[in-house]
């Protein structure tokens, strides 16, 4: 694990083992990132509770137990995030607490009343689902895909972004182009485009509302050569005044925390006043 040489950093995407498909504790995670030269760390715990993906989302680990969704879980967690502030923060690391919250037709109320309940530092939204199926998940995005010409693909996922975007519920939409994981080897150089003609009304939707995106490297330890969103994404939502709020590296293990941060910071020059301070 390399220390960054790109100057004070915050890390906005991360996955603790509360989240059912990542490794290594709230402790290890802020371990690691005073190793690695971070400021600034907020875990971004999964909070997936469409309940058409029964039995395949809608859980959280608490203390090794797979345990469904409830206020003791988030509680329990956010606990956690405190203490963790309490310990290391008189090390030089502020330790935030947020969620990443699933979106779905249907889930506002629920996500609006589990915010009133838990003042979060950040609230991340995402779209990982279309027709029940995973779009960056390796089996179920086969099959969307299977199902799906990219252009109805791409239809779909930009109106669930628009909508989430639109909810009022988030202060930054993550991974706006995730569909490039599985779907560049299915659809081809194609998908690099898709957005095109698509994008211009969610960008109008997040500047009226005020979300932000993220600059989000995880792409890179997932094969691809562009982060997501690709640069054309992130210039164009420049040009629509939409805000790069967030780095993220999407961690789901302590030693991805920071993932290619001494470039990423280039390309969000943006946040460097920030992260220089």
């Amino acid at each position: 694990m390399q220390r960054l040489t790109c100057g004070a950093v915050a890390d906005y995407h991360v996955h603790p083992d509360y989240s059912v498909d990542a490794q290594g504790s709230i402790d290890d995670y802020c371990r690691a990132a005073i190793h690695v030269g971070l400021r600034e760390i907020c875990f971004t715990t999964h909070y997936d509770a469409d309940p058409t993906r029964v039995g395949r989302e809608g859980f959280m680990v608490i203390e090794g137990r797979r345990e469904p969704l409830s206020d003791d879980c988030v509680r329990h967690y956010l606990d956690d995030v405190k203490q963790a502030y309490a310990e290391y923060g008189p090390a030089g690391l502020m330790v935030r607490g947020g969620l990443e919250f699933g979106y779905y037709p249907g889930c506002e109320e629920h996500i609006a009343e589990v915010q009133r309940t838990f003042p979060l530092h950040y609230r991340l939204g995402a779209v990982h689902s279309i027709e029940d199926h995973c779009v960056c998940c390796r089996d179920e995005a086969a099959k969307l895909f299977a199902k799906f010409s990219l252009e109805r693909l791409a239809d779909r996922y930009f109106e669930r972004l628009e909508q989430a975007a639109a909810s009022g519920l988030f202060d930054c939409l993550a991974h706006i182009d995730v569909y490039r994981r599985y779907g560049l080897a299915h659809y081809g150089e194609k998908i690099k485009t898709i957005h095109r003609g698509r994008i211009d009304k969610l960008f109008a939707t997040m500047k009226k509302h005020d979300v932000g995106f993220e600059v989000n490297t995880s792409a890179i330890r997932h094969g691809l050569p562009e982060y997501y969103p690709s640069m054309e994404i992130i210039n164009d939502a420049r040009a629509h005044g939409v805000r790069l709020v967030t780095l993220g590296s999407d961690a789901h293990r302590p030693d991805q925390i920071a993932l290619d941060f001494d470039t990423a910071t280039s390309v969000a020059y943006e946040l460097m006043p920030y992260v220089d301070e």
